[in-house]
């Protein structure tokens, strides 16, 4: 999919994160299986479930699954399963012969996953972050496992600078969602926003925000970049 971007009064990370939420409350109204929540994790009420597909149906499109990306968190083996080209994304939990498997949403908004689209954080209940590059940044999903099954919390993340991490931040049980992106102005064109410096900005799971660095002139000023990591001491209020 295309994101077109409007009016330059409007920053461009704001109208791609509006869009790409649109499209995965669709996605989530579509859900074939509901997965009820389990109390613990406090991703929010507002998690929704991701799109559950049973072990008898594990393919990827008309194409068999290959495993793009595996990682082990809290003991569970954890793949990011995808077709030839990264157009259709499984992420599964437990290992191959598991039938717990949910679809990816991002996918059906025209990212391509590669071997680095999947990052797990080992807190108490298992938290994935799946990504990819779109329209010249980053897109991703954060889906956590409660009970027996992923649930997609609420909205996905765009980075126009191409950098999203998981990372706990604040200390808490939970990890922080880390999205870097150009600070511009309301009259930036798409080019010279581009230009302009850089932040991270930091969201809870609920997809509340956290808080923001301070500016750098380049991406490659930000720590660990481009696995961006932030220091709870460094947030302060977001511009």
């Amino acid at each position: 999919m295309e994101t077109t971007v409007g009016s330059p009064s409007v920053p461009r990370p704001v109208l791609v994160t509006g869009a790409l939420a649109a499209l995965v409350t669709v996605v989530a109204l579509g859900t074939a299986l509901v997965l009820r929540p389990e109390p613990g994790l406090s991703a929010g009420a507002e998690d929704a479930p991701a799109t559950a597909t049973s072990a008898s149906h594990t393919g990827c499109g008309d194409e068999p699954c290959r495993v793009l990306a595996q990682t082990g968190v809290n003991g569970m083996t954890v793949e990011l399963l995808a077709d030839g080209d990264g157009g259709m994304g499984r992420l599964r939990a437990g290992g191959p012969g598991s039938g717990t498997i949910a679809e990816t949403a991002i996918t059906t908004m025209g990212v391509r996953l590669n071997h680095d689209s999947l990052r797990c954080v080992e807190t108490a209940t298992p938290v994935c972050l799946v990504r990819g590059p779109h329209d010249g940044g980053m897109v991703g999903e954060v889906l956590v496992w409660r009970g027996d099954s992923w649930r997609a919390t609420a909205r996905p993340y765009f980075s126009d600078a191409g950098s999203i991490t998981l990372s706990n931040v604040t200390g808490d049980a939970t990890p922080e969602v880390i999205v870097v992106r150009h600070e511009c102005s309301r009259t930036d064109t798409v080019e010279e926003c581009q230009q302009a410096p850089v932040l991270a900005e930091v969201f809870d799971l609920r997809g509340g925000q956290a808080g923001c660095t301070l500016t750098y002139g380049s991406p490659g000023a930000l720590r660990n970049w481009p696995e961006v990591e932030v220091d709870d001491s460094e947030l302060t209020t977001c511009p």
